[in-house]
C-alpha cells in the first residue's frame, strides 16, 4: 500500500561543492521532531539501478557522498515506522541535496511516497556558482556546439574571443577564438576539470578537451568562495560526462552550412559571387548496458569539416619596378656608391638617369626573391594584389566511457577521450600560410569505495597528452635560406626552414611569421584522492593530489631572418631592395628548445559544521607546493639582479659547480658574466613554500525562504607555461641579433646581412625570487525563494590580486634628455631585458544578481546581471586579453593602473527554454519548443 504525501517546505535544500559527483544528506526525525538513529537510507540511481546505502547517526543525520549526477529515488527504513520514499530527486554536478525526512506513524507494511517541488535555497555553503544543466546545454542555441559559451550565463562571466595577440596565435585550433573571464579575473586564472581530473592546458591554462554536448551530463562555473578541495585557479569549470544506463539511448546529427544557402554579405560587391564556404558538423552518441545493473558503456563521436575562402589584399611591386624602372616615382633615385661624405654627413649622391637602375646593378638575389615569393599584381588600383586562398579546418573527437558497479560498496569508471584539430591558415602571399595542429588524449580511471556507513574514498588517476604546433608550409621540406645563400643564420634544424621575412616600406610584407614555428608537447600525470567522513554534525573531507608535468616547447625567434628596406640609401625602399642594401637585419642564432619538468603537490582539509539548525560554518585549509620548472638538459639561463651588477648583468646558468663561462654565440665583446653556480640549483629560481590558502564561510537561514551567506578565502593561481619558456631563449643557447645599418655607408647587404657587431635585441629573464600569485576574495549575499520553482540571489563580490605576473622591461632608458642608449643601465645593449616579475596587482568589486526559474510547467529561465569594475596594472602576460605586452614606462607602474582590458561595467545575460503548449502528443505538430539567449553589456 502506498500513501502519497505532498511536501512544500523543508524537504530539500541544495548546497554545492566542486566535484564531478553529487551528495545527498539530511536528517530523519519522528513526528515529535526527535532524531531517529540507525535508520537505513538507500539512494538508487533510476537509470542504472546502482544503490548506495547508509544509516543515520545518533543525531539522525545521514550522508551519501560521491554519487554520479542523475535522477535518484531515496528510501528510509526506520524501525517501527512505515517506509518513506522520495522519488525523482535530481542530483546535479557538485550539488549536495539536503533531504530531511519526518517519518509518520502508521502500518509498517505501508510505503509513504513523498512528492512535490523542493525549495531551491542554498542554505549550507557560501560558494558562488552556476550549474548549466543538461537540458540547457542541449536545448539552447550554440554556434559551433561549444558548450563553454554557456559559461557566460553565470553572473560576472564573459566569453569574448581574445584580441589578436601573441597568445592567440600560439593557442591554436578553435581555442584561440574563446576566452573566459570570471569575476574580474584574467583569462588564464581558470581551472578546467573533466570528470574530476584536470582538463587544463598548461601552455595557456585554457581547456584541453571539449566533449560533444551529447556526451555531457552538465557543468558548473564556480566564480569564487569554493571549498579547500579545489585550487590552481580563482574560477573553476567542472564538467561531468554521461554514463550508460540500463536502457539503450542514441543520437545522431548533421549541421550544414554553405555559400549556396547563404545571403550576400552587406559589403560584397553586387556582381561578385559569394565567397565559397562549406561547413559540415556531424556526429553520433550511443550508450546502454553491457550487463544490466552492473556494466554500462557510452561512446560519442563528433566531426567538423570546414572550407572557407579568405580574401586578402595587398601591394606588390609591378613588372616595371622589378626591372628597375622607377620613372613613375617623383623622388630621385640615387646611387649609394657615389655618396660624398663630409663631417659625418652625406652632401651629395649621383642620381640614376631617368630613375632607371641598370640591370648590372640589380642584385640577382633580389630578383630571385621577387620572382619566387612576391606575386605579380592581379588587380587594378592601390591594392594591386588579391589572394583568395582558402582556410581549411578539420576536427575529430572521440569519447568512450565504461562504468562498472563492482559491488554495493565499490564503483569504477574508465574514460578515454581523444581530439584532433588540424587547420591551414593562409597568409597574404601564397605558400606563406601556417599549418596548425592540436592533438589531445586523456585516459581516466576512477574508483569510489565505501568504508562503513559514514566513510567514502574517491581516487582518480589520469594522463593528459597534449600537442600544439604552428609550423610553416615549407618547414621540414625546403631550406629556403640555404638555397638563397643568405649567410649568418642557423639552418641546421629542418623545422625552422621556410621563407625569410621581407619588409619593403610601402609594400606588403612577405614571408613566414617571425615567431614560428611554435611547437608544444606536454604530458601530465595526475593522481587525486578524496576521503569523506561524516562525524556527528561535521561533514569532513580531506585529501591531496600529485601531478607530474613534462612540458616541452620549441619557440623560434626570427629563425629565417627579417630584412628591412626603407629607402635611406637610394631614395626609395624598392630601389634599396633591388640594390641589395638593407636598413635593418634581424635573425636567430641557436634553437630555443625547452624540456621542462615540474611537480605539483597539494593537501587540504575542509569541514562543514552544522552549528545549529539554522547556521552552518564552512572551514577549510589548502596547502599547495609547485616549485619552478627545471630543464632536463639544464638549458635554463636566468638573470639575478640581487648581485652587485650595477655595470654588468649576471647570467646564471642552471647546473652544478662554480664556473665562470663565456658565451660562444654572443658575437661581440661585452662584459656579460655567465655563471654556472650550484647554489641556484637546476631551476635558477627560488621556490615558494608558503602557499597556505585558508577558506571560511557562514550560511544562516533566516526562515524557510531566506538565506544569508558570507565568506572569504585565498586562492593561488598557476602561471602559464608559455611565459616561463622565455628563460631558455637566452645566451649562450640563443641569440636574437638585431643590426641597424650604418647611416652613411651601406654596410648590410645580401652578401653580409649580419656584421656580428650588434647586441641582442632583447634578453629574457624571470624574477629570481618570484612568489606565487594569489587572489583574496570575499562576499556577502542574500538568497530568497520567490515561488516553488524560482529564486532570486543578490550578492556583493570583492577581490584583490597580489603578486600577479607582469612583464617588465629592464634596461629601458628612463625619461630624460640626451641619447637614449646612454641612459640605459647597460649601454652596450641596444635592446631591453624583458623580465617576468610579480609586480602585477588587481582589484574587483561587483554586484551580482541571479534570477533562476527551474524547469517547471515547460519553462526554464536563468537571468544574470553584474555591475562591477575590474582594475589592474596589467591584464595578462601574453596579451591574450588585448592588453599591452609590456608597460609604457617601466619606472612608473602606477601609471599603468586602469580598467582591465576585459572589464565590462554592466552585463546582463538571459537564457530561456519554453515548450509550446499546443498539440501535445501530436507526432507532427506537437512537441515544439523555443529557446534563446540575450546578452546586453
Amino acid at each position: 500500500m502506498k500513501i502519497y504525501l505532498v511536501a512544500f517546505f523543508g524537504l530539500l535544500v541544495t548546497l554545492y561543492a566542486q566535484a564531478p559527483t553529487g551528495q545527498i544528506t539530511g536528517t530523519v526525525t519522528d513526528p515529535s521532531g526527535a532524531a531517529i538513529p540507525a535508520a537505513v537510507v538507500t539512494a538508487t540511481n533510476t537509470a542504472t539501478n546502482i544503490r548506495r546505502e547508509t544509516a543515520t547517526n545518533e543525531d539522525g543525520i545521514f550522508n551519501i557522498p560521491a554519487l554520479p549526477p542523475g535522477l535518484y529515488s531515496l528510501q528510509v527504513d526506520a524501525k517501527g515506522f512505515p517506509k518513506q520514499v522520495r522519488e525523482a530527486l535530481e542530483l546535479q554536478v557538485g550539488q549536495v541535496a539536503k533531504v530531511d525526512f519526518s517519518v509518520q506513524i502508521g502500518n509498517v507494511t505501508e510505503t509513504v511516497v513523498v512528492t512535490g517541488a523542493a525549495p531551491i535555497l542554498q542554505s549550507e555553503t557560501t560558494e558562488l556558482g552556476t550549474v548549466i544543466e543538461n537540458k540547457r546545454i542541449v536545448d539552447l542555441p550554440l554556434n559551433g556546439r561549444n558548450y563553454l559559451q554557456l559559461a557566460s550565463l553565470a553572473p560576472g562571466a564573459t566569453t569574448n574571443g581574445p584580441a589578436s595577440s601573441q597568445g592567440q596565435q600560439r593557442m591554436g585550433g578553435t581555442r584561440n577564438a574563446f576566452a573566459l573571464n570570471v569575476a574580474g579575473q584574467r583569462v588564464h586564472y581558470n581551472h578546467y576539470t573533466l570528470d574530476g581530473v584536470e582538463n587544463t592546458d598548461p601552455n595557456f591554462n585554457t581547456y584541453l578537451m571539449l566533449p560533444s554536448i551529447d556526451a555531457l551530463q552538465e557543468f558548473k562555473v564556480e566564480s569564487g568562495l569554493f571549498q579547500a578541495e579545489y585550487g590552481r585557479g580563482i574560477a573553476q569549470v567542472n564538467v561531468s560526462t554521461k554514463s550508460g544506463s540500463n536502457n539503450f539511448h542514441g543520437a545522431a546529427f548533421e549541421f550544414l552550412r554553405n555559400s549556396a544557402l547563404d545571403a550576400k554579405n552587406y559589403f560584397d560587391r553586387g556582381n561578385q559571387p559569394i565567397p565559397p564556404f562549406k561547413r559540415n558538423q556531424f556526429g553520433a552518441t550511443v550508450g546502454g548496458p553491457v550487463k544490466k545493473d552492473r556494466l554500462f558503456f557510452l561512446f560519442s563521436y563528433e566531426g567538423l569539416r570546414e572550407r572557407k575562402a579568405l580574401t586578402t589584399t595587398g601591394v606588390v611591386p609591378n613588372a616595371m619596378q622589378r626591372a628597375g624602372n622607377l620613372s613613375n616615382l617623383t623622388t630621385p633615385i640615387v646611387d649609394p656608391l657615389t655618396r660624398v661624405i663630409q663631417n659625418n654627413q652625406v652632401v651629395s649622391s649621383t642620381p640614376f638617369p631617368n630613375n632607371q637602375i641598370p640591370a648590372n646593378r640589380i642584385s640577382p638575389l633580389s630578383t630571385r626573391i621577387l620572382n619566387e615569393f612576391f606575386p605579380l599584381p592581379n588587380n587594378p588600383g592601390a591594392n594591386n594584389f588579391i589572394n583568395n586562398e582558402g582556410r581549411k579546418s578539420d576536427s575529430d573527437q572521440y569519447h568512450a566511457r565504461v562504468d562498472f558497479n563492482e559491488s554495493a560498496s565499490s564503483n569504477w569508471f574508465f574514460r578515454y577521450s581523444q581530439t584532433g584539430d588540424p587547420q591551414y591558415l593562409p597568409s597574404f602571399a601564397p605558400l606563406t600560410g601556417n599549418n596548425v595542429q592540436i592533438d589531445a588524449k586523456q585516459p581516466v580511471l576512477a574508483n569510489t569505495r565505501l568504508f562503513g556507513a559514514n566513510k567514502v574514498n574517491e581516487v582518480r588517476f589520469a594522463v593528459n597528452r597534449f600537442v600544439s604546433q604552428n609550423i610553416q608550409t615549407r618547414a621540414n621540406t625546403t631550406n629556403v635560406v640555404g638555397d638563397l645563400g643568405i649567410p649568418g643564420l642557423d639552418t641546421s634544424i629542418p623545422l625552422f626552414w621556410g621563407i625569410p621575412f621581407f619588409q619593403i616600406a610601402g609594400f606588403s610584407n612577405v614571408g613566414d611569421c617571425n615567431d614560428c614555428p611554435f611547437v608544444n608537447w606536454n604530458t601530465t600525470f595526475q593522481l587525486k584522492d578524496d576521503f569523506s567522513w561524516t562525524l556527528g554534525k561535521h561533514q569532513m573531507k580531506f585529501g591531496g593530489e600529485f601531478r607530474r608535468l613534462r612540458y616541452n616547447q620549441i619557440g623560434a625567434v626570427v629563425p629565417r631572418g627579417r630584412f628591412t628596406f626603407n629607402g635611406q640609401y637610394s631614395g626609395a625602399s624598392i630601389s634599396d631592395f633591388l640594390l641589395g642594401v638593407m636598413s635593418n637585419s634581424e635573425g636567430q642564432v641557436g634553437a630555443p628548445i625547452a624540456n621542462f619538468r615540474n611537480s605539483y603537490y597539494a593537501l587540504y582539509f575542509q569541514d562543514s559544521w552544522k552549528v545549529t539548525s539554522k547556521m552552518t560554518v564552512n572551514l577549510g585549509l589548502r596547502y599547495e607546493a609547485e616549485p619552478p620548472y627545471y630543464d632536463k638538459h639544464d638549458a635554463i639561463v636566468n638573470i639575478d639582479y640581487r648581485w652587485d651588477n650595477s655595470h654588468d648583468p649576471i647570467f646564471v646558468r642552471a647546473g652544478t659547480g662554480d664556473v665562470l663561462e663565456g658565451s660562444p654565440k654572443f658575437p661581440v665583446s661585452a662584459p656579460f658574466q655567465l655563471v654556472r653556480d650550484g647554489r641556484y640549483g637546476r631551476r635558477a629560481s627560488k621556490s615558494d613554500w608558503n602557499d597556505f590558502a585558508p577558506r571560511v564561510g557562514i550560511a544562516y537561514q533566516l526562515n524557510n525562504k531566506t538565506v544569508i551567506r558570507t565568506g572569504a578565502g585565498i586562492y593561488y593561481v598557476r602561471d602559464i607555461g608559455n611565459a616561463v619558456f622565455d628563460i631558455v631563449r637566452n645566451i649562450p643557447y640563443t641569440i636574437r641579433q638585431n643590426e641597424v645599418a650604418n647611416a652613411l655607408v651601406p654596410n648590410l647587404t645580401w652578401q653580409r646581412p649580419f656584421t656580428q657587431t650588434g647586441a641582442p635585441t632583447f634578453i629574457l629573464a624571470n624574477q629570481f625570487d618570484e612568489p606565487t600569485s594569489y587572489v583574496g576574495q570575499w562576499s556577502f549575499g542574500v538568497q530568497r525563494q520567490l515561488t516553488q520553482s524560482m529564486s532570486l540571489e543578490v550578492s556583493y563580490l570583492g577581490s584583490t590580486g597580489v603578486k600577479l605576473r607582469r612583464l617588465q622591461v629592464y634596461n629601458s632608458a628612463p625619461p630624460g634628455p640626451g641619447n637614449t642608449n646612454a641612459r640605459r643601465p647597460f649601454t652596450y645593449l641596444n635592446g631591453n631585458i624583458q623580465t617576468m616579475t610579480a609586480s602585477g596587482h588587481s582589484s574587483y568589486n561587483a554586484l551580482h544578481v541571479r534570477l533562476q526559474h527551474r524547469f517547471d510547467h515547460g519553462f526554464t529561465l536563468l537571468s544574470s546581471y553584474a555591475y562591477g569594475k575590474s582594475i589592474d596594472n596589467g591584464s595578462g602576460v601574453r596579451t591574450t586579453d588585448g592588453d599591452a605586452l609590456t608597460p609604457s614606462n617601466n619606472y612608473n607602474l602606477r601609471a599603468e593602473r586602469g580598467r582591465s582590458a576585459f572589464d565590462f561595467r554592466q552585463r546582463w545575460t538571459n537564457s530561456f527554454v519554453y515548450e509550446l503548449p499546443f498539440a501535445k502528443g501530436n507526432r507532427w505538430i506537437g512537441g515544439w519548443q523555443i529557446g534563446g539567449i540575450l546578452t546586453l553589456q
